[in-house]
């Protein structure tokens, strides 16, 4: 299935701050992995997974991540930041993760990430079931 046939993981409004550009005067290649980083963040927040810090039984952790730079982009235009699952391991999950335009019809960026699941010290685990059926939701099926 695509994008279009399965809602996204997240689906998160990032606006670049003028200095985020570079001598160019587009967008730096850095800022998007920023920008993505960004989105993660705030989905996880809202979604209730174990951010650290010492209280959660859990956390994620960043262990790849690439992307692809499809368009240059200008401040002060407004970025989406959206996501889906790729797949979904035991202890671990991949992430296609894209930059679109705000109105979502020009791909800027995509690229995936995996994150696995870590005890507090972090050291991997299994993804709690209830994180797995969160995740299976928004999976993305060959």
């Amino acid at each position: 299935m695509s994008e279009a046939n399965i809602e996204p993981l997240f689906d998160v409004l990032i606006k670049p701050r003028w200095a985020d550009q570079d001598s160019m005067g587009h967008i730096n290649h850095v800022q998007y992995f920023r920008y993505l980083e960004e989105s993660r963040v705030e989905w996880l927040e809202q979604a209730g997974f174990g951010m650290g810090g010492g209280i959660d039984e859990f956390g994620l952790i960043m262990a790849a991540v690439g992307l692809n730079f499809r368009k240059e982009w200008h401040h002060p235009g407004l970025l989406r930041g959206k996501a889906w699952v790729l797949r979904i391991g035991n202890s671990s999950f991949s992430l296609k993760q894209c930059l679109y335009s705000e109105d979502g019809n020009e791909l800027v960026a995509d690229g995936e990430s995996t994150l696995v699941c870590v005890n507090r010290e972090h050291r991997p685990i299994p993804l709690p079931e209830s994180a797995r059926g969160h995740l299976q939701a928004h999976l993305l099926v060959p």
